[in-house]
């Protein structure tokens, strides 16, 4: 593709503002939220991390206490909620397009978090978010949808618990850091969305909304679902290198593979290929594992012949720890939303300190209209 001189499509490069939340280093292959490495992060529980990246402090023990009452004190759904679900629930609509519609109509109460002030609605969104998605599931399978245990303080375990996943520690402790993982991210599509709509002064619910459309695309976090059905697809390890050469000659994305922000290994992709390697012997997910590891081998190989250094991000073995919870594919998306609306409220919240309207300009190079001078004032 041929870009124009002058032009930074897709503003690859252009810094548009400046943020405290988050610092991707993609010469150097690191993350951190708020000045903490994502190796320290992942030792975290998932709510210290959540107020770490909400309130740019690491919390006491006490505040800790306070935000994990509160997010279960307002983690029960509304009857209206309920009634949203249940009619969604017999539609074919995707989960992501299930919860953006959720999320125009989730019930603040006015009494939860009243520290965040305007981004007060999109903390009652981000603690429901999980029983949203799992009340959803459970409607999609034909079941009851159980109740929410409001005792149990961690999020990730109650949703867990929810969609009744496996009790085996090893993988609930991948699933919980692989949420941690995704928290935040810098300046991404979906968080930059996020800002254009809060620039605006819309409330942080369509906020959250524009956020949630744009993290559905396959190029964004719709990746973990297409990267896993494509494993399933190719089969096996050993149909793993005709397909990669087949995706290179026809021109095809090998979805999950490369970042626009790492020029080395995405550090979040050496934690989720490590839970994918380590918990998938032994599963019906063992030879999708396999099938992604050889799938990545050939590629980067393929990269390196070509002297462009790509490899798997986030999104390419992430899909491994989700389906091992018994989650299906089409709510790997969802799943990852619960996680990441937490980095878009604190956005929402750093963008409304010295709000400036998001407007860019844009080059035109369609057929001119016919010269005639400025416009003349009104009678």
């Amino acid at each position: 593709m041929t870009v124009a001189k002058g032009l930074a499509k897709g503003l690859e490069g252009i810094e548009v503002d400046e943020t405290a939340i988050s610092l991707v280093d993609g010469l150097h292959g690191t993350l951190s939220y708020r000045g903490v490495p994502l190796d320290s992060l992942v030792a975290w529980p998932f709510t210290r991390v959540a107020f770490l990246v909400l309130d740019g402090n690491e919390p006491t023990n006490a505040a800790l206490r306070d935000f994990e009452d509160e997010l279960a004190a307002a983690c029960t759904l509304t009857a209206e909620e309920r009634g949203l679900l249940d009619l969604l629930a017999a539609t074919t609509a995707h989960p992501m397009q299930v919860l953006i519609a959720w999320t125009m109509i989730c019930t603040h109460d006015p009494a939860h978090f009243r520290r965040y002030g305007d981004a007060a609605r999109g903390m009652t969104i981000a603690a429901r978010m999980p029983t949203a998605l799992a009340y959803l599931l459970a409607r999609r399978r034909d079941r009851e949808p159980g109740p929410v245990d409001g005792r149990e303080s961690n999020p990730v375990t109650r949703f867990l618990s929810a969609i009744e996943a496996p009790v085996d520690p090893a993988l609930r402790q991948a699933f919980e850091i692989t949420q941690i993982l995704q928290v935040e991210h810098g300046f991404n599509a979906g968080t930059f969305a996020a800002r254009v709509v809060a620039s605006t002064l819309a409330p942080v619910e369509n906020a959250i909304a524009g956020a949630l459309a744009t993290l559905h695309g396959p190029l964004h976090g719709g990746a973990d679902q297409a990267a896993l059905e494509t494993a399933l697809a190719v089969g096996s390890p050993e149909a793993a290198a005709a397909f990669v050469d087949d995706c290179l000659a026809t021109g095809k994305k090998v979805m999950g593979m490369g970042h626009r922000e790492y020029k080395v290994l995405d550090p979040r992709a050496r934690w989720v290929k490590k839970f994918a390697t380590e918990l998938a012997p032994g599963t019906p997910l063992a030879t999708t594992a396999a099938t992604l590891v050889a799938i990545e081998e050939h590629f980067t190989a393929r990269m390196r012949e070509k002297h462009k250094p790509l490899h798997a991000n986030l999104e390419f073995y992430k899909g491994i720890v989700y389906g091992l919870t018994g989650l299906p594919t089409d709510f790997f998306t969802a799943s990852f939303a619960m996680a990441r609306v937490y980095g878009y409220v604190a956005h929402f919240i750093e963008s409304r300190r010295d709000n400036r309207i998001i407007r860019p300009s844009a080059r035109y190079t369609g057929r001119r209209p016919p010269d005639v001078g400025p416009c003349a004032e009104s009678p």
